[in-house]
């Protein structure tokens, strides 16, 4: 069911949305359980293409404003499925104290998956300079939760290489909480916390640690996958083009990313490999492989192959500036053009 109702527009709306005039269509519901993902693009497409003359969309359990051109963007007839993290937003609260970085510690909580019939997520006492990996942990399992059921509290799971976590009531975790900690204030909305695997600390230190290292990352969901893998094919030209162009050069490099197991067995574990593009032979590639994996033993790090756009899920264009991606085609142009002078 789906509730709407027409309000006049005000001055915090006018401001935050940048549309001076007009009025306010308002709509409520709960997206469904089973596919949140395309029940929330379908009502913005909805709205946004009907003929209402919508000139902006706010997602309110976001705070997201979505001005013209973004909903063309994310919700026209040719868009990409957007990801799932559309669907929630992570805020982070600090401490409110003059100590020092290393002193303060932050609350990492999610807003927007109650309305998808999850719980929300959340992370206690986590020290301010961890505040990056919390929150790619916290988006991490969040988006595994739209695929999987959460396991029960106290139950030790892995989100991927080295980061074992557990769940824990959050009147529980508060009572762990030091006085005057960010997050002791009374919720509204189911929520659980993401704690040490052994459920003594309310901060899962050695999971963070792992992710700060960069040896590890927090495993993808395999609609997230097949998202990526359908906008790397989409741009494997433009890769093509920046791996010819920067070859072999110490300020920049192209890499792929390929999925690989160990048998053709339909449940042989498969690792995500990152290859270094040494040669491009249109409309394949030459990597070499640019890490030591944790389970393809049969490879060796310096281990070459030919690949071409049906065997990658992903590709990135590292460059001074940082790594881009395929949906980073425009920045990628204005780099090669740089990089071309």
């Amino acid at each position: 069911d789906i509730v709407v109702w027409l309000e006049q527009s005000n001055d915090a709306s006018r401001e935050a949305s940048g549309v001076d005039d007009g009025w306010i269509l308002a709509a409520q519901t709960v997206l469904h359980a089973e596919d949140p993902l395309t029940h929330f693009s379908n009502l913005m497409r909805l709205f946004a293409n009907a003929d209402l003359g919508v000139k902006c969309i706010c997602d309110i359990p976001t705070g997201r404003w979505f001005p013209r051109t973004v909903l063309d963007e994310l919700f026209g007839a040719d868009a990409t499925e957007p990801s799932e993290e559309i669907l929630w937003i992570t805020r982070v609260v600090e401490s409110q104290d003059d100590a020092e970085l290393e002193e303060r510690s932050v609350w990492v909580t999610t807003h927007g998956l109650t309305r998808c019939g999850r719980v929300e997520l959340e992370m206690l006492g986590v020290p301010a300079e961890l505040t990056p990996e919390a929150a790619h942990v916290v988006d991490g399992l969040a988006a595994l939760t739209l695929e999987s059921p959460l396991p029960p509290a106290s139950q030790v799971m892995s989100l991927g290489p080295d980061i074992l976590v557990s769940l824990m009531k959050c009147g529980e975790a508060v009572c762990m909480l030091e006085e005057n900690s960010p997050g002791i204030e009374e919720r509204r909305l189911p929520s659980v916390a993401i704690v040490s695997p052994d459920c003594n600390s309310i901060c899962p230190y050695e999971a963070l640690n792992a992710v700060r290292a960069g040896d590890t990352v927090v495993a993808k969901t395999s609609r997230s996958t097949r998202r990526q893998a359908a906008l790397a094919g989409g741009s494997w030209d433009l890769f093509l083009k920046a791996a010819q162009q920067i070859g072999e050069n110490e300020h920049a490099a192209c890499m792929v990313q390929v999925p690989w197991t160990n048998s053709e067995e339909e449940d042989s574990p498969c690792e995500y490999l990152w290859f270094r593009v040494t040669k491009v032979e249109p409309p394949s590639i030459v990597g070499m492989l640019a890490h030591k994996p944790r389970f393809a033993l049969s490879l060796s790090e310096g281990h070459q192959e030919t690949l071409c756009v049906d065997d990658i899920t992903d590709w990135i264009v590292i460059t001074p500036v940082g790594p881009m991606g395929p949906d980073e085609s425009e920045a990628i142009g204005e780099f090669l053009l740089q990089f071309a002078n």
